[in-house]
Parts: structure tokens; sequence; C-alpha cells
């Protein structure tokens, strides 16, 4: 709205500057002038200048606000874990028992802690089988 009447007090400053009197003019009678071109354009010229002065000193004196967008919101995708599927293994009655059976088993050498007359010495005692008892089900 301030623009235009911007414009408008401009139009009418440009109209109120063409419309004097020139140096040809006499009060009782007309001196007759040539002219160069239309009063009408010379108008309409110093209309539209007076309009770009205007508009130009609007824009300078008020500055157009400038619009900012508010960054965009990510949220973060959803995490979703599958639980595993536990199927339902039919119980199954076994018919057998536990036996106590005699293995022999490969024993690593090793140092091992000896005592004579009260004094403790380290002995390497060399890796050897021996016979260990495990339980084994039989069916």
């Amino acid at each position: 709205m301030k623009k235009i009447l911007a414009f408008a007090i401009a139009a009418m400053f440009a109209f109120s500057l063409s419309a004097r009197p020139g140096p040809g003019f006499h009060h009782g009678g007309h001196h007759h002038h040539h002219h160069h071109g239309s009063t009408a354009l010379g108008i309409g010229a110093g209309i539209l200048g007076a309009g770009i002065v205007a508009s130009t000193i609007y824009d300078a004196t008020h500055p157009r606000p400038v619009v900012v967008a508010p960054a965009p919101v990510v949220a973060p995708a959803p995490v979703v874990v599958q639980q595993p599927v536990v199927v339902q293994q039919p119980v199954v009655v076994q018919q057998g028992h536990y036996e106590t059976r005699v293995q022999n088993v490969w024993v690593e050498g090793r140092y091992i802690d000896q005592s004579y007359n009260g004094v403790i010495q380290r002995v390497w005692q060399p890796g050897h089988y021996e016979q260990q008892q495990t339980q084994v089900w039989v069916p």
C-alpha cells in the first residue's frame, strides 16, 4: 500500500512539473513555441521516472523480511529386533542308563612341587597316560 502511495505522490509531482507554464506562455495570450516532441510523452516519462525513483527509495528504506525455513527434523528409523522363533521339540523318553567306564587320557608334562626332608623342590614330571573314569550313556 505504501508503494502505491509513494508512486501516486511521485506521479503528481512529475505532472505538476510538466504542467508549469514555460517561457512561451504570457498572460492574456499565447505565444506559439515549436515543441520537439509530445507533451504527453514527457508527462509519461516523468511519471515513469518518478515511479522508479520512489520504488527504489521505498525498497531501500523498507527491506523485505528474510524468511528462513526451519531445518527439517529427521527422526531416526526405529530399530526392529526380530526375536528368534522357538520351536518346541517333542519330548522323547529314551530308554537307557549311564555306565561308568575307564579311559586312558594323556596328561601333558609339568613341574610339580615335592618335599624332601621338609625342603620343597620343583621336579619335572614328563607327560604320561592316566586312567580316568567317565560316565557314558548307554541306550
